[in-house]
């Protein structure tokens, strides 16, 4: 990898980051913020991750998620049902903000991730490359699956002595699903990607 200028993020520090072996990682001389970090078969390993985290979402929404009884009366929940029973007059903010931050843009990242990954694997870098790859960018941050696990466990202790409640298949799904989403999340550098889009991008220009 050649040498390359970028910008911190924290602190707007223009400078020169090296070639950088396995594990390596690279950060702002002034602030100390981690500019990049390089892995070995990244790209390979961040579209494995995307897969395997697309996986486990779909059996997640498969099977139930929360099963509960009271008083005798059995109910079963799945994901999305599990969020949308938040909703009602007071809470449907809260309830849109869950299926956004819970499940919409968490699949939104996982699907633009699939499609660069797949771009740069692609001998032609494929339509839309360049803004899917900064929606992909701009996505990340919003990705807080772990935050709707850890409301459903606060939730599950205050409810425990009022009725039975089980969990489904689908809620350790959804754990496998995060862990899966954490491990792309250690792959996707957005320095990385937009060097390696901008060699693609040379490289079909020249070829052009």
């Amino acid at each position: 990898m050649k040498k390359r200028h970028i910008a911190c993020h924290d602190c707007d520090l223009l400078m020169l980051i090296p070639p950088l072996k396995h594990r390596e990682k690279a950060k702002c001389p002034r602030c100390g913020y981690v500019l990049t970090r390089f892995y070995r078969h990244a790209q390979t390993k961040l579209l494995v991750s995307a897969l395997t985290a697309l996986i486990f979402l779909a059996f997640a929404l498969s099977f139930p998620f929360i099963i509960f009884s009271l008083h005798g009366d059995e109910k079963t929940l799945t994901l999305l049902e599990s969020i949308q029973n938040i909703e009602n007059i007071t809470y449907i903010l809260i309830s849109a903000l869950l299926a956004f931050t819970a499940f919409i843009i968490p699949l939104s990242f996982l699907l633009c991730i699939l499609y660069i990954s797949l771009s740069f694997k692609t001998k032609k870098l494929l339509p839309f490359t360049n803004p899917i790859l900064k929606l992909t960018v701009l996505l990340k941050p919003w990705n807080m699956a772990e935050i709707f696990i850890i409301s459903i466990l606060v939730s599950f202790i205050k409810v425990q002595t009022m009725a039975y409640i089980e969990f489904g298949y689908a809620f350790f799904f959804y754990l496998l699903f995060i862990m899966s989403l954490s491990a792309t999340f250690i792959y996707f550098d957005r320095y990385q990607l937009w060097s390696l889009y901008q060699r693609k991008s040379k490289q079909n220009k020249e070829d052009a």
